[in-house]
């Protein structure tokens, strides 16, 4: 463990003097050499936001938790940090709970913590956020099981109230909440009885084992044939409980039986006619098995395009709905204008990007999209300033995704007549990788050589 000793301490120096960029350089640095530090995470924070103050900056909810991480998540959890120290909005700090979230699952110990502190900070904001109470709540209720410290139970508790309060037609929050409840009123009895190991009554006991059976993750299908069993009984106790029929829908689809979801989303359809959750399960369904129709015509060997086509027209079909029902869901749109690119409907696809890159959470992906769709209908200038949004987004650009970008408005900028332009994407490109495409041939054809 790094010695942050002395970093610590200039960055409150700084921060009573109001030198905020200084705490925030100072807090980088540390980040940087040991992530798990909550203390110099907390003077970064502080800093960014009393900066934001003094400058008179605001900032703005945008939901989180669906952004993707590099190869290395030391990098990007870093990299988030600075993000951070930039502009402590809403978004960002959910990102920087993904990050070092990410950071923990890679094997770092000490970043669940962190995790939960910017979680915490988020919520903090009185800014309502599912995936962030769901994952909290989950992040406390794992904390719980490893120290047996109740707080974090109530908490997770607590979370799950929130949840459900602000969502009630959350797949899992209420079932959840009632599971972790029953275990924590065994846990109280079993103390008050003061004999025996908790954990041994624990395992012994058929509710504890069926509360533990129905929140853990489902990885085989011993696993989902022991949920199913449970489901099953409360089913045939309470046949009109549709959330029990989503479940069961929900992994008999994970299991790939399709027909079995299919029957279990159809009984909940039927508890709930206009629950639009449902319809895109169902059409998901549909989804899944044109999918299936193309893998065994490939594994067979057999011709798959004309299934391929049929199952493009599904998923216009179907994106198409989602949008019609929920137009302000610009994830429906996001969806409907990738497969309208694959259609070969540029001018269909081009207006859902236009709509969707005002919405952060995919924004960066719509200006790649747009760029691509702009320079197809040949608008060349247009197309770059596209590509340039999406790299001044990327947070890496060595990533696939920012070289093909970068590789793509090289093209633009060569078909301009801007050579200059072109050469520095060019020479980027082959410092990051020489091999990509044909950047290097590019490259020498642009100096001359």
């Amino acid at each position: 463990m790094v010695d942050l000793t002395k970093h610590i301490a200039r960055a409150k120096q700084a921060l009573d003097k109001r030198q905020y960029d200084i705490v925030i350089e100072v807090a980088e640095q540390s980040i940087d050499l040991d992530p798990t530090n909550l203390d110099i995470q907390r003077l970064l924070l502080d800093a960014a936001r009393k900066k934001m103050k003094d400058t008179g900056k605001t900032a703005s909810f945008i939901s989180g938790l669906g952004f993707s991480f590099g190869k290395d998540a030391h990098k990007h959890f870093v990299a988030t940090i600075k993000r951070l120290g930039k502009g402590p909005e809403p978004k960002v700090l959910v990102d920087a709970g993904d990050a070092a979230l990410k950071l923990s699952q890679a094997g770092i110990k000490g970043m669940v913590p962190v995790a939960v502190f910017y979680y915490e900070e988020m919520l903090g904001g009185g800014l309502f956020n599912d995936k962030v109470l769901w994952t909290l709540a989950n992040l406390y209720f794992e904390m719980y099981r490893e120290s047996k410290v109740e707080g974090h139970l109530d908490m997770a508790l607590k979370l799950l109230h929130d949840l459900e309060k602000g969502m009630p037609q959350h797949n899992e929050a209420s079932r959840t909440m009632k599971n972790w409840e029953a275990m924590r009123s065994m846990a109280r009895r079993s103390g008050a009885a003061g004999g025996g190991d908790y954990r041994n009554q624990l395992s012994s006991d058929a509710g504890a084992r069926k509360a533990e059976a129905l929140n853990k993750m489902i990885r085989t299908p011993e696993d989902a044939k022991e949920v199913l069993g449970y489901l099953d009984e409360d089913l045939a106790k309470n046949p009109a409980d549709k959330q029990l029929w989503v479940k069961k829908g929900d992994i008999h689809r994970r299991m790939a039986q399709l027909d079995e979801a299919k029957l279990a989303y159809g009984k909940a359809q039927a508890l709930d006619p206009h629950d639009f959750t449902l319809t895109m399960k169902l059409g998901d369904l549909v989804l899944d098995e044109a999918k299936s129709k193309i893998d065994a015509l490939v594994a067979s060997g057999q011709d798959a395009a004309q299934a391929k086509k049929e199952r493009l027209e599904l998923e216009i079909a179907e994106y198409r709905r989602r949008v019609e029902r929920q137009p302000t869901d610009m994830g429906h749109r996001f969806n409907l204008g990738q497969r309208l690119i694959q259609a070969g409907d540029i001018d269909g696809a081009a207006a859902e990007f236009q709509r969707t890159v005002s919405d952060p959470r995919v924004r960066k992906g719509s200006h790649k999209y747009l760029g691509w769709c702009f320079a197809k209908k040949n608008l060349l200038d247009l197309a770059s300033q596209q590509y340039t949004s999406y790299l001044s987004l990327a947070e890496d650009d060595q990533a696939d995704e920012a070289k093909e970008v970068r590789y793509l408005r090289g093209r633009v900028l060569e078909d301009l007549g801007k050579r200059d332009e072109a050469l520095k994407d060019f020479e980027r490109l082959v410092n990051i990788d020489l091999s990509y495409k044909d950047a290097a041939a590019r490259l020498n054809k642009l100096r001359g050589i």
